[in-house]
């Protein structure tokens, strides 16, 4: 048989920083989200396909319910 040679030295879980390094990255997809939506909608604004007043509109009604709900 082989020997058993687990290294049993390993740290405890650092759960206090998983749960900050989670919110982090909720944080960073959250509000990419919201300027990839944004940049595809000024884009749209520039290319005349859709109003100005309809994209800034659209934009600040999201970005106010992510920061509410989310």
């Amino acid at each position: 048989m082989a020997a058993d040679h687990h290294n049993h030295d390993a740290p405890a879980m650092d759960y206090a920083e998983h749960e900050k390094t989670f919110a982090l990255f909720a944080s960073i997809i959250k509000w990419g989200t919201v300027a990839s939506v944004g940049l595809v909608l000024l884009t749209g604004a520039f290319s005349g396909t859709i109003g100005w007043w309809f994209a800034l509109l659209v934009l600040v009604v999201l970005a106010a319910i992510i920061a509410k709900f989310f």
